[in-house]
């Protein structure tokens, strides 16, 4: 296949870009990005401001593979173009400006247990690192096409100020959740305001549990609960028992059927708050026939942390059959001091359910973990370098260190990375 013949030099190419022929400026722009042309860029930069649209689309494709920080103006400037591609693509660059050339963030990262929702299919869990500064001007960029009067532009900006992480955001998205319409982007301001991870804006979802579009309130049960939003306990739980009470009235027995989403959301949601308001609930669930119940209200149990309840806990351990239910009450009892659990939760570490509970450690229980390093196989010191770089204090570095020179090129990546969120979390830019 012969694309392009046309044998011309770089200097060529970039005069080009300002040729009367917009063909000709087009074709520049696409070469200089197939053959990614660094001192190109600012030529290319100057050509997003073209006046043909194909050529503006072309040298923002061209900047895009070329990967240039100092494309990041031009993305900028270009959300605000009056035409939609251009638009969506200068959003693709402000994404990629952070994801993909920030070192240490690779698809791997994209796995983080934090950002997981087994309640969507399409859930984009990608997101910066937490110690990533992004420019306030590309935040205010993406901010503004929350009020685009296109529903794909606005989803869109709200999915990206959710990868960046943009904190500074949060006002403008619960501004636009107020008023928005499209429940598409309702459910992405939802996923921003989670990946954001502000307490206070999450509080503002609290009415949307009632939502009548199913993903819109399965997002922000969610959401609450994983940030443990401690003001939506009630409402939860009183949506969770008006449900309860309602199939009562209706079926004459309490039994709900598996694919009663709306509860289990509600109670699972209410596991991640470890509220003493729900201590019965969760009690209750240690008994239920069905192994979700068991599970989510060992976890409740587990986070509300009542050395009452160990003697119970353990005979429950013992009874039980069902592996992650069995890994939800080691979860418990560990919480309860039982020190004897955390080899079972680290031998499970290979599992998301163990390294979820993993992550939940408190900073001065990740030492514990360091022993764990030198004797467990390569897979699970992966998943560990994992928890002790987001988890993981000053005192974990000389021990992380060593393993950047291992003979194993996964181990190596890890360690690598676990040494960059600790740096970049105790040494903020």
């Amino acid at each position: 296949m012969r694309a392009q013949t046309r044998q011309v030099s770089v200097e060529a190419l970039i005069y080009d870009l300002q040729h009367p022929d917009q063909k000709r400026r087009r074709d520049a722009a696409i070469l200089l990005g197939q053959n990614r042309i660094q001192q190109a860029v600012p030529a290319l930069i100057e050509a997003t401001r073209d006046s043909d649209v194909d050529v503006r689309l072309e040298a923002l494709r061209a900047l895009l593979a070329i990967r240039d920080r100092r494309a990041l103006t031009a993305y900028v400037e270009r959300t605000g173009d009056g035409n939609r591609s251009v638009q969506e693509k200068a959003i693709e660059g402000i994404i990629e400006t952070y994801t993909v050339q920030e070192a240490g963030f690779t698809d791997k990262v994209k796995r983080v247990a934090e950002f997981v929702n087994p309640f969507s299919d399409d859930f984009n869990p990608l997101t910066v690192e937490p110690y990533v500064q992004v420019d306030p001007a590309a935040v205010e960029a993406l901010s503004r096409l929350l009020d685009s009067d296109q529903p794909a532009l606005r989803r869109q900006a709200a999915e990206a100020l959710g990868i960046l992480r943009a904190r500074s955001a949060a006002p403008a998205l619960r501004d636009r959740l107020t008023r928005e319409e499209n429940n598409g982007v309702k459910v992405e301001i939802i996923r921003a305001i989670y990946k954001i991870g502000d307490r206070e804006t999450a509080a503002t979802l609290i009415p949307f549990i009632q939502d009548p579009d199913k993903k819109v309130h399965d997002e922000a049960i969610y959401t609450l609960g994983r940030l443990r939003v401690t003001e939506a306990v009630r409402p939860l739980k009183e949506q969770y028992d008006s449900g309860v009470v309602e199939r009562k009235k209706v079926l004459k027995i309490l039994p709900v059927s598996g694919k009663d989403d709306l509860q289990r959301n509600l109670y699972q949601a209410l596991s991640y708050m470890g509220s003493p308001d729900c201590r019965e609930l969760y009690y209750g669930g240690l008994y239920e026939e069905r192994e979700f119940y068991r599970r989510y209200g060992a976890e409740g149990l587990a986070r509300l942390e009542d050395s009452t309840l160990e003697t119970e806990l353990a005979r429950a351990y013992v009874r039980e059959s069902a592996a992650p239910v069995k890994l939800a009450l080691s979860f418990a009892l560990f919480r309860l001091g039982r020190q004897e659990h955390l080899d079972e939760l680290i031998l499970n570490a290979g599992r998301d359910q163990a390294l979820h509970y993993l992550l939940e450690l408190k900073p001065e229980q990740v030492s514990q973990l360091y022993p764990y390093l030198e004797q467990e196989r390569e897979p699970l010191k992966v998943r560990l370098l994992e928890v002790i770089g987001q988890r993981g204090d000053e005192s974990a570095i000389p021990v992380v260190t060593p393993l950047a020179s291992s003979q194993n090129p996964a181990v190596v990546s890890a360690a690598n990375q676990a040494l960059r969120r600790l740096n970049g979390r105790l040494n903020p830019e």
